[in-house]
């Protein structure tokens, strides 16, 4: 995590660490670009969107709309000049009068080895096009982007947080956006399972219930997009069964989705409750 901050450090004006965990941690970030580095620590769980949301609406930091913001998870690393390269990006696609919402790099991902993209985009440009969502970790936009949507979807704990945030700025007009010019590296779950044509990713098995509390949550909001309402219907009825039948954890899953199912009729949006 050191290495990923001071890597980040030396491409932006400030780092804001979150940190949702139960002991507090400063002593972790005291190094050399300590200065540049704000650590805020919630002495809870908050999740991502509220944890993002509590720095988003804190006076002292005194967001302007156009200050850029560009979100990472702790196990993200980028290379030299990443940040500069898609703020290049992100201008010169709204100069030429493209309304950007969000952009994201395209990413490597270490848990298969593969460089990911999604099969349906539209070119908008030589090196970025208009995909459905992004991920998360390196995620860019501006202060005034998130303002317009009302920022995150606190109503999301984890798991789906990004596509919720970039399904909404769709619906607000704004296109969501993937570039060429950066490569991201970063990890998605515990690697892949091949079951023939099939490919799981592997999760640790408390995923199973913010995923299926979540997908069932985005299920039935009017600006989830229609073909993943039916990936969300896949979730439940084809995806939830192969983990079943083919990953490890067997009894722990069948706990979660069912907690995950009980919940979201419960209305919990919160950490689950153990």
């Amino acid at each position: 995590m050191k290495s990923n901050i001071l890597g980040i450090c030396g491409q932006v004006d400030e780092v804001i660490i979150c940190d949702n965990s139960p002991k507090e941690n400063s002593e972790l970030f005291t190094f050399e670009c300590s200065e540049q580095v704000k650590y805020v620590w919630f002495g809870e769980n908050r999740g991502l969107s509220r944890a993002f949301n509590t720095v988003l609406k804190d006076d002292q930091f005194a967001w302007s709309d156009d200050d850029y913001i560009i979100y990472f998870d702790q196990d993200s690393s980028i290379s030299d000049g990443h940040i500069g390269r898609m703020i290049s990006e992100f201008d010169a696609l709204r100069a030429a009068g493209h309304p950007v919402g969000c952009i994201g790099p395209v990413f490597y991902n270490t848990s298969n080895g593969t460089e990911e993209r999604p099969k349906q985009r539209t070119p908008l440009s030589d090196n970025s096009y208009i995909v459905a969502s992004i991920i998360t970790s390196s995620m860019l936009c501006t202060y005034g982007n998130m303002r317009k949507i009302d920022f995150w979807n606190e109503n999301i704990f984890l798991d789906m947080a990004d596509w919720d945030i970039c399904w909404r700025m769709q619906a607000a007009g704004m296109l969501c956006c993937m570039t060429e010019v950066a490569v991201l590296k970063h990890s998605l779950g515990n690697g892949e399972k091949k079951i023939g044509p099939i490919r799981l990713r592997v999760g640790s098995a408390f995923r199973e219930y913010y995923q299926i509390r979540e997908c069932l949550h985005l299920l039935f909001r009017s600006y989830t997009p229609f073909k993943f309402r039916i990936r969300f219907l896949a979730m439940l009825f084809v995806r939830s069964p192969l983990h079943l039948l083919f990953l490890d954890h067997r009894k722990e899953r069948i706990k979660y989705i069912a907690l995950g199912i009980r919940d979201f009729f419960k209305k919990e949006h919160g950490e689950l409750k153990r």
